[in-house]
């Protein structure tokens, strides 16, 4: 059975990526989609395996990966919280090792809310839907 290629695995795993960041831009605050584009960000590789990440407001492609020149990312249009999530979509697309499910808006200590401010249900949806996908490490599965 012939093996995939390292770019034909790093674009199936960008698809994977690409469905987490449609269900986050699907509930909530609605991450990852401006509303006055209509369009959500996406994460994309070229033909020599750099990935990209395209914004969804500014409509940038953003280089992802570190460089000699500066770490600044003109074009990116969200927070610290959300660059470093789109880091860890990079690091999964170059490599396959799933994320924590942690990273999907992560709990505050003092109270029940996450860091997202997204409601109570909309956070559940999140945590279900886009935690079911490859990106995102699986709870063992107790055998019975």
């Amino acid at each position: 059975m012939p093996t995939e290629n390292k770019l034909t695995l790093k674009m199936r795993r960008a698809e994977h990526v690409n469905q987490a960041i449609r269900i986050i831009g699907d509930h909530g605050r609605r991450f990852f989609f401006s509303q006055a584009s209509g369009r959500y960000a996406s994460m994309v590789v070229d033909q020599r395996g750099k990935i990209w990440f395209v914004d969804d407001y500014s409509g940038k492609r953003i280089f992802t990966h570190e460089t000699a020149w500066g770490g600044r990312w003109r074009g990116f249009s969200h927070g610290g919280t959300l660059r470093r999530m789109v880091e860890e979509f990079r690091d999964y697309i170059r490599t396959g090792d799933p994320l924590s499910p942690f990273y999907l808006g992560p709990e505050r200590s003092f109270d029940e809310s996450n860091i997202w401010g997204y409601d109570a249900e909309g956070m559940r949806a999140v945590r279900e839907q886009a935690g079911a996908l490859p990106v995102f490490r699986q709870p063992e599965q107790v055998a019975a």
